[in-house]
């Protein structure tokens, strides 16, 4: 073990998703107009087309500008990543998956395994037990976390759902967290297999002469 350090995430990503700007303004700020940025990459996709006027282009800028002040906030200090949910003009923003580092501290891929999907989904009593689900994915060993909470009080509150996958690095001392949460139960059924999809386009970016396995 050398040590934390910053494992080299690639994601590929489909039409379903945009890449957020965690750390910019996200509006006119010195790292450019992110949300120009991401409404051209919209617009270019079939499902925009109508959106390819001077009215609707503003209209998506400013959405994208609302969507960015929200990533950062929901994201926190800890992602490093995070992609927009946002598949056509009618669905709107569905949410945005959050990747965040965690330093292994010395601790070998089992028991940094083990230690991590206790903190992640640890054994409660209750109605809703985790459900946990290994994948293969192009950077390794994956493992898909679904846990269900309700939210409020009384016999008849709302599920929703987080959802999270767990990478392990032992080369780099440590591991990737990618989560997002729906507020209903048939929103997060919906959508998982563009969750699955996104978790399975990630790789490392390795360079010549860097040791470890993909």
């Amino acid at each position: 073990m050398t040590g934390f350090r910053l494992p080299p995430l690639v994601v590929d990503f489909g039409q379903l998703w945009i890449q957020a700007e965690l750390r910019g303004a996200g509006g006119n700020g010195a790292d450019g107009d992110w949300a120009g940025r991401a409404a051209a990459e919209l617009l270019s996709r079939p499902q925009w087309a109508a959106y390819r006027t001077p009215d609707g282009e503003e209209r998506l800028v400013a959405l994208l500008r609302q969507a960015a002040v929200i990533a950062r906030k929901q994201a926190g200090d800890s992602a490093t990543l995070g992609f927009i949910l946002i598949p056509s003009p009618e669905e709107g923003i569905k949410g945005m998956a959050a990747f965040s580092p965690v330093d292994l501290a010395g601790r070998d891929a089992a028991r940094a395994w083990d230690d991590l999907l206790e903190q992640l989904a640890p054994e409660l009593p209750g109605d809703y037990p985790p459900d946990v689900t290994p994948m293969r994915t192009r950077a390794g060993e994956c493992r898909r976390l679904r846990m269900r909470y309700a939210s409020g009080e009384g016999p008849e509150r709302p599920v929703g759902e987080h959802v999270a996958y767990l990478w392990v690095f032992e080369d780099y001392g440590a591991a990737v967290i990618m989560t997002i949460s729906f507020a209903s139960l048939l929103e997060a059924a919906r959508w998982l297999p563009a969750l699955d999809e996104l978790a399975s386009g990630v790789w490392l970016q390795r360079y010549p002469g860097e040791g470890g396995s993909r």
